[in-house]
């Protein structure tokens, strides 16, 4: 390209077309010369002036703990020479014995010219200031803890502030220098306890070989080995789990960031002076032990957690709320029995977990999620079956475990309740142990105490010596219609559970294999042994009485029989006509005839003694032995053809009692029907406000098609 003409020139060119020569070869030697004769005239001049300044001992300055290795060096004055303003603006004594006191725990300030200058209380030749005790903190955010709970991973970690620094409590503050981190007041301590837990060579083979046998043997064998997780699993969380100021919390995965930018001292003889390399080397060992662990004990939880830990914390805040299970069959049941639910004044939000679209279909969970506070979730996307099939009963614990909620309410759709069933919360049970369960019918007696004593760890609890399968009372104890428990208090438990109903469940006679499904009925039982087995002991069985509703039958009444009764009758001849004797008197035989009864009127029967009902409802009574919920639905047969169902009459209920009888006071009859034969006194009258409810959802259930 040409530049124009007379166009102006620009800096660095020369005239249009030509190039650029440089200056001439004789004015660049005459620069040069010049250059060098100024030189020989400075050189002496400076040596003049330095050579007669006094000598001074430069000290460099020992970086302090606290202080940035990154800042410019700072020089100490000699001894005999008082410190300059620049150089006291660095470090004073005070300062100097408290950053010393405080060494363990102190990240490197961002900038070391942000500190603030502070004068020197002492000259050099003064005593040496003994370093001050740190101060008393001010205040200390903690978590609240549950009553009861003595989990070390929901106790939360918290900042304590003495004043010389802003208070930090759960998320960290973001600093100036993003390479530096806050101060972790609980985790030396924490790391100590997961470094001294690593397990050795021998003992980490062994938990992490894989789980032998089968039925009880397999069973006790991965309680124990569950709650030799649950102790490093506990340990790892501790040094893990931060909690927020609002009660969340998250995973800090940053400890070896934090030990490289922290100086560390131990706090245990048995921790020892070990290098970085060394406590880095023994973290990555515990954790890659940790992840083998879970892996072996529960590996359906990933890959949508992608571990444990993150599975617990994600619902540490997840308030309160009802789940609920249900396949297209189901769906109706839950059509009617939500809106009873806010009919009673329950607002909790619901969840309800289903096994993908062939389970509960889109139209279905459209109608579901159309209602107040409900969401449909696929649980099948959640948990990774792999080698076994999530279905059915099995299902429940699975969608307690991976609902979003902390505490919740587990209700069978085939579940109603009389009251507003947020009150569980509030129940003295629940709000001691953290884990409300209700008993089941107090059927069939079995002796199931050697069984326990084969499955259960020792000791064995008393709670378990008290339960109607070690006395021989039932074969039966917990009925799990509905499930209340805090899962951050009992989240292994809860792992474990899942367990029972998951891998182990189910049995192979070909192979020899038995589960835990041919050991016990269905996943009842395997909430509470589930605790047992895991060591968990908190929980609870409701208190109230169970027993069961409908109308009362008729009383069998001794209706009096026919008799036969003694009468005369005159002796007749041939001809038909009454013989007499000598004396002209009619001759009289004996004979026998049957005389009915009268009829007898109700009014004049006596009061019976015992009542019968037969119904397939279980209901639960609360604590005042007034109706509280009920399962088995509001049919008289809930399996019969949609034609032959019809709803059942509630007009009386009858209370299980409490003796043990003979015959038993239950008798199980064809489609799940049961027949309650109790003592007078256990029959009740419905109240108005009871029917009330039961017309309401009676009505409910027409209205979405139950039965016509």
């Amino acid at each position: 390209m040409f530049t124009p003409r007379h166009a102006p020139l620009k800096e660095g060119r020369s005239l249009p077309g030509l190039p650029y020569a440089g200056p001439p070869r004789r004015n660049l030697r005459s620069r040069q010369g010049a250059l060098a004769i100024l030189l020989l005239i400075c050189i002496p001049i400076i040596y003049l002036f330095t050579s007669g300044a006094p000598t001074s001992s430069i000290q460099p300055q020992t970086v302090l703990p606290g202080q940035s290795s990154n800042s410019d060096p700072v020089f100490h004055p000699p001894p005999n020479e008082a410190p300059s303003q620049q150089q006291q603006q660095h470090i004073s004594p005070d300062q100097a014995a408290n950053d010393l006191t405080e060494a363990r725990f102190e990240a490197p300030p961002a900038d070391a010219s942000t500190q603030k200058s502070q004068p020197p209380t002492q000259n050099s030749d003064s005593a040496p200031q003994v370093p001050k005790q740190p101060s008393k903190p001010e205040f200390e955010v903690e978590e609240p803890v549950s009553p009861g709970s003595d989990d070390p991973a929901a106790r939360p970690k918290s900042y304590t502030s003495n004043g010389n620094g802003p208070g930090l409590s759960g998320s960290p503050k973001q600093l100036s220098n993003p390479s530096s981190f806050s101060e972790r007041p609980k985790f030396e301590k924490a790391l100590a306890r997961v470094i001294s837990l690593l397990p050795g060579e021998i003992e980490g083979r062994d938990l992490l070989r894989a789980v032998e046998g089968t039925g009880k043997e397999k069973l006790r064998e991965m309680g124990l080995r569950v709650r030799e997780y649950k102790k490093f699993f506990e340990a790892w969380e501790e040094l893990h789990l931060t909690f927020d100021e609002e009660g969340g919390s998250y995973v800090r995965d940053d400890v070896i960031q934090y030990l490289r930018h922290h100086q560390h001292q131990p706090v245990d003889d048995e921790f020892g002076e070990t290098s970085l390399a060394q406590t880095i080397h023994s973290y990555e060992a515990y954790r890659y032990f940790l992840t083998k662990f879970g892996q072996l004990l529960f590996p359906w939880t990933a890959p949508y957690f992608p571990d444990h830990m993150t599975l617990h914390s994600h619902f540490k805040k997840g308030g309160r709320g009802i789940v609920l299970t249900a396949g297209d069959d189901q769906a109706p049941f839950l059509l009617t029995i939500i809106p009873t639910f806010r009919n009673l004044g329950c607002d909790l939000p619901i969840e309800i977990m289903y096994l993908g679209d062939s389970d509960l279909s889109e139209d279905y969970r459209s109608d579901l999620e159309s209602l107040e506070g409900v969401i449909t979730r696929d649980i099948a996307q959640m948990v990774h079956d792999e080698g076994w099939k999530l279905a059915g009963w099995a299902a429940k614990p699975f969608a307690i475990l991976h609902s979003s909620f902390r505490e919740v309410i587990f209700i069978d759709a085939d579940s109603l309740f009389f009251v507003n069933p947020a009150i569980l919360f509030e129940d003295p049970a629940y709000v001691k142990t953290g884990a409300l369960f209700f008993r089941d019918r107090l059927i069939m007696p079995e002796n199931k105490k050697r069984w326990l004593q084969q499955i259960l760890p020792k000791p064995i609890s008393r709670q378990v010596k008290q339960s109607r399968m070690w006395t021989g009372d039932s074969g039966h104890m917990q009925e799990s219609g509905v499930v209340v428990v805090d899962k951050w208090r009992h989240f292994i438990a809860m792992l474990f559970v899942t367990r029972m109903n998951g891998p182990d469940r189910d049995g192979n006679k070909e192979e020899g294999r038995v589960g835990v499904y041919d050991m016990v009925y269905g996943d009842k039982e395997t909430f509470w042994l589930g605790w047992e087995l895991v060591g968990d002991q908190d929980y609870a069985f409701h208190q109230g009485d169970a027993g069961t509703m409908g109308t009362v039958q008729p009383p069998e009444l001794d209706t009096p029989k026919p008799k036969l009764v003694k009468k005369k009758r005159p002796v007749l001849d041939e001809n038909g006509q009454p013989r007499h004797d000598d004396n002209g008197q009619e001759i009289m035989e004996d004979y026998e005839s049957v005389e009915e009864p009268e009829p007898v009127r109700p009014e004049d029967l006596p009061e019976p003694s015992n009542y019968t009902i037969c119904a397939p409802q279980l209901l639960h009574l609360d604590l005042d032995g007034k109706p509280m919920w009920f399962n088995g639905w509001l049919l008289d047969n809930k399996f019969a053809d949609k034609k032959q169902k019809k709803f059942g009459k509630f007009e009386h209920y009858l209370i299980e009692p409490r003796d043990i009888r003979e015959p038993g006071a239950w008798q199980l009859e064809e489609s799940n029907m049961c027949c309650l034969t109790t003592d007078a006194a256990l029959k009740k009258d419905f109240s108005k406000a009871e029917k009330e409810i039961l017309d309401m959802m009676i009505g409910q259930a027409k209205e979405v098609g139950v039965a016509p």
